[in-house]
């Protein structure tokens, strides 16, 4: 099938199927950006198997099993993400400085800075965490995550992006300058 030819009825099933594969998703996921996170990453799958969906019986069934298997995915992060968190909250006294556990102001700010991390999206989350608690660099993350470096540098600008602008919602002039990436 020609490039063109394959595009078209690509086109034609995105069009056809994405409101039921939203909804289909939005049933199943915690929030409009998991779910769309899902169909997108089910799209993908369809357009590298593009011969596959066309031979496909129900090319609709199809992509509803696709969207499965991304949901269960999505769900084995997520529960990974959920250990961490906990992992990493029964030691987060031992990564503060010394002073910070002596003042109880700054332990408390620290944690709710920790609880807006976790409002991020997961992918986020997880750029900022290892940077923040591992201290990896952009390159050992995209080895980390098998992401191209550059994927890893613009995911982090985002994510602190986000952050600084969840951070400046709650807390006007707050002031802290988070460094840019490398």
């Amino acid at each position: 099938m020609e490039e063109s030819e394959a595009r078209q009825v690509f086109e034609e099933l995105y069009r056809g199927s994405y409101r039921r594969l939203l909804a289909y998703a939005l049933q199943r996921t915690a929030n409009s950006e998991d779910a769309q996170e899902v169909v997108a990453e089910t799209f993908l799958v369809a357009w590298r198997r593009l011969d596959d969906l066309i031979d496909a019986e129900n090319p609709l069934a199809w992509l509803y099993g696709v969207a499965h298997r991304m949901l269960a995915n999505q769900r084995r992060r997520q529960r990974r993400q959920q250990k961490l968190n906990e992992k990493l909250a029964g030691h987060t006294n031992d990564i503060l400085p010394e002073t910070a556990h002596r003042d109880v102001e700054g332990r408390r700010l620290l944690a709710e800075v920790i609880e807006i991390i976790d409002e991020l999206p997961p992918r986020y989350q997880e750029v900022l965490k290892l940077t923040a608690y591992q201290g990896l660099s952009p390159a050992e993350i995209a080895s980390v995550l098998e992401m191209p470096p550059v994927a890893v540098r613009t995911l982090l600008y985002r994510a602190r992006i986000r952050l600084r602008r969840l951070l400046d919602e709650r807390y006007p002039g707050w002031g802290l300058v988070i460094e840019e990436p490398e």
